[in-house]
C-alpha cells in the first residue's frame, strides 16, 4: 500500500477531505441554525446570566475561575471545575453580554469542527472517504448531540471533545508539545477528559501500531506517559486543593445507589442497554432523564447489558485470534471509545448520576465506526453481486439520514421553547423535581403563580430535603402580602441547606416590612458570611445605621 504516501494520492487526499469538510460544515450549519434564537436557561442562569465571575475581563476575575468550583461565581459549590470552559462563556459575555445568538454559534461551531475532525482521522487510519463521512454525518445529525450542543451550559462536551480529537491528530502530526497542551486544555473544558492518554493509547494500539496486542500495549503506555503524567497531576489536585465538594461522590446524602457499589454496576449495564437503544433508534429524548437502581443482577435489562458487553469482549477474542486483524481493530478503538467515554460517568467511580443523553457525545464516535465499517462491507457486496439493490441501501440510508435530521432540528426548536421543552421532560419523569421547580419558576417569571405553586408543592411532596421550591413558594407568599407565611417557608428553605443564600436576603426584607430590623440585620450578617458581596455589605452598613439612629 505505498501508493497511499505518493505525492499524487495525497493530492486527491487532500482534494476530497476539502471536500468531506464543506459537506460536513454545511449539513452542521443547517441543522443546527434552528437553535441561533433559542434562549439562555436552566443552569445558563447560574454559571453565566447570574456568574459575577465571566461578565468582565479583570485579573481577579480570571484568578477567580481557576481557583474556584463552577458554581462559586453565584456563592454555591459543586464537584466541578472547567476554568477553560468558563473562558469561553467569558468570551461570548464580553461581545454580546446575555444575547444568545454568539454562545450558539460558538458550540454549533465546536460540534461541526469535531465531526470535520473526526472525518480526517478515519480517512487516515481506514483509508475510505465513504467511511470517514458517514461515521462524521452520523455523530455530526444525531439527535442525542442536541444537549450537548444546543444546551450552552453542555458545551463542555463538544469543547473537551474538540481537544481530545485535535490532541491525537497533533500528536500523530509529531506535534507533541501542542498535543499536550490541547490535552490540558480538554480536562479544564469538562472533568472526564483526564481519561485522554486512554483515547490516545486505544488509536494507537488500533491503527499506528502493529504486532501482538501486547508489544502494542507496551509502545502505547510508553508514548503516552505525558500525557498519563498530566491527568496524574490533574487528579492529586482536585483530590486535593481542588477538592471543592466531594469530587468523586456526586450525592449529597447517601442512598441505596451511593452506598452499594454492585447496585451501581447492575445499573450501568441497564443504563448500557439504553444508550443503544437511543445511539440507533433515538426516540422520546428528554432531559433529566432517569432509571431505577437495579438492585439484582437478575434483572432483565442488567443481565442482558452484562451479557452483550461479554459478548462485545469474546468477540475482540475472535477477532484477534483471526487472520483479519482489521476487524479485530476496528473493534477494539470503536468499542475503546465507547466505554472509555462512559467509564467516569459510569456511576461506579466517581459516584454520580445513572444516566444522562449527553453523556454519549463522543461515545458515538467509537459506535458510528463501527456501524459504517460494517455497513461499507455490506455496500462492496451489493457492488460485487447484487448491484442493481444498490439505489435501494442508498435510499434506506438517506431515509435514516434524514430521521436523525429531522429529531435534531426538532429537538432544537423544542430548547427554544422552555415552557414546552419542561412540559416535555415531566411527560417522561412527571416527579422530577428540578423541573417541577423550573417550570414554576418560569411561571412565576411570566405572572402566572396560580400555575408555578401547584409545582412548587408537587416537588416538596417528592422531595421535601430540597430548599429551592421551599423558597419559591416563599416568594409567592410574600407578593401576596402573607408575610408571615414567607417568613416560615424562607427558614424552612435555610433549615434545610444553610448554604442556600437566596432565602437569606428575602428573610431579610420580610422582617424589615415587618419592622424587626435587629432580626433583618442577622439574616443579612449570616448572608454576608456564606456570600459575601460589596451590595450587601453596604445593605449591613445602611442597616446599622438606621438601628443606631433609632436606639
Amino acid at each position: 500500500m505505498e501508493y497511499l504516501f505518493s505525492p499524487c494520492y495525497t493530492t486527491n487526499m487532500n482534494h476530497a477531505t476539502r471536500k468531506i469538510i464543506i459537506a460536513l460544515a454545511s449539513i452542521g450549519i443547517i441543522v443546527f441554525a434552528f437553535n441561533l434564537n433559542n434562549v439562555l436557561f436552566w443552569d445558563d442562569a447560574d454559571w453565566i446570566l447570574n456568574n459575577f465571575s465571566i461578565q468582565t475581563l479583570t485579573w481577579e476575575n480570571i484568578k477567580f475561575i481557576f481557583g474556584n468550583n463552577s458554581l462559586a461565581g453565584i456563592g454555591q459549590v459543586s464537584n466541578y471545575y472547567r476554568p477553560f470552559l468558563f473562558l469561553t462563556f467569558m468570551a461570548n459575555y464580553l461581545i454580546v453580554g446575555p444575547n444568545p445568538i454568539l454562545y450558539h454559534i460558538v458550540s454549533n461551531s465546536i460540534h461541526i469542527l469535531n465531526a470535520c475532525l473526526i472525518s480526517y482521522l478515519l480517512v487516515r487510519w481506514l483509508r475510505s472517504y465513504r467511511i470517514a463521512f458517514l461515521a462524521a454525518l452520523l455523530f455530526l445529525i444525531h439527535p442525542l448531540q442536541t444537549e450537548a450542543v444546543t444546551y450552552i451550559s453542555g458545551r463542555g462536551d463538544p469543547l473537551s471533545v474538540f481537544f481530545i480529537l485535535a490532541g491525537i491528530a497533533l500528536y500523530l502530526k509529531k506535534y507533541r508539545w501542542w498535543s499536550y497542551g490541547a490535552a490540558i486544555l480538554a480536562i479544564l473544558s469538562r472533568e472526564t477528559a483526564v481519561l485522554f492518554p486512554a483515547y490516545l493509547g486505544v488509536a494507537l494500539m488500533a491503527f499506528e501500531y502493529y504486532g501482538l496486542i501486547w508489544e502494542r500495549f507496551k509502545k502505547a503506555f510508553i508514548n503516552t506517559l505525558p500525557f498519563i503524567g498530566i491527568s496524574a497531576i490533574y487528579g492529586l489536585l482536585r483530590l486535593t486543593v481542588l477538592n471543592f465538594q466531594n469530587t468523586l461522590n456526586f450525592y449529597q446524602q447517601q442512598n441505596i445507589y451511593s452506598e452499594h457499589l454492585a447496585y451501581r454496576i447492575y445499573t450501568f449495564f441497564h443504563a448500557f442497554m439504553v444508550y443503544i437503544q437511543l445511539a440507533f433508534w433515538p426516540v422520546g429524548l428528554h432531559m433529566d432523564r432517569d432509571i431505577p437502581v437495579s438492585i439484582n443482577i437478575t434483572d432483565l435489562w442488567t443481565w442482558l447489558g452484562m451479557l452483550i458487553i461479554l459478548g462485545l469482549a469474546g468477540l475482540l477474542i475472535v477477532f484477534y485470534r483471526r487472520s483479519d486483524k482489521t476487524a479485530f481493530n476496528v473493534w477494539f478503538f470503536g468499542t475503546g471509545i465507547f466505554f472509555i467515554n462512559l467509564l467516569p460517568t459510569s456511576g461506579i467511580v466517581p459516584i454520580n448520576a445513572r444516566i444522562y443523553e449527553h453523556w454519549l457525545y463522543f461515545s458515538l464516535f467509537g459506535l458510528f465506526t463501527i456501524a459504517v465499517w460494517y455497513l461499507d462491507k455490506f455496500w462492496q457486496i451489493f457492488e460485487r453481486k447484487w448491484s442493481s439493490w444498490q439505489p435501494i441501501l442508498v435510499i434506506l440510508l438517506v431515509i435514516y439520514c434524514l430521521f436523525l435530521g429531522v429529531q435534531t432540528i426538532r429537538r432544537n426548536l423544542l430548547w427554544g421553547d422552555t415552557e414546552q421543552f419542561y412540559l416535555n421532560i415531566l411527560y417522561y419523569e412527571p416527579n422530577d423535581v428540578r423541573v417541577l421547580n423550573n417550570l414554576g419558576n418560569w411561571y412565576s417569571d411570566h405572572g402566572q403563580n396560580i400555575l408555578a405553586g401547584p409545582l412548587y408543592e408537587r416537588a416538596i411532596n417528592t422531595d421535601p430535603l430540597q430548599p429551592a421550591p421551599y423558597y419559591n413558594l416563599g416568594n409567592i407568599a410574600y407578593d401576596n402580602g402573607q408575610l408571615d407565611q414567607a417568613e416560615a417557608l424562607y427558614k424552612k428553605a435555610i433549615t434545610i441547606d444553610p448554604m442556600f443564600h437566596y432565602a437569606y436576603s428575602n428573610l431579610a426584607q420580610v422582617y424589615i416590612n415587618k419592622n424587626e430590623l435587629n432580626q433583618a440585620l442577622n439574616a443579612l450578617q449570616q448572608l454576608q458570611k456564606i456570600y459575601p458581596t460589596s451590595q450587601n455589605k453596604n445593605n449591613i452598613e445602611m442597616l446599622e445605621k438606621i438601628i443606631n439612629g433609632k436606639d
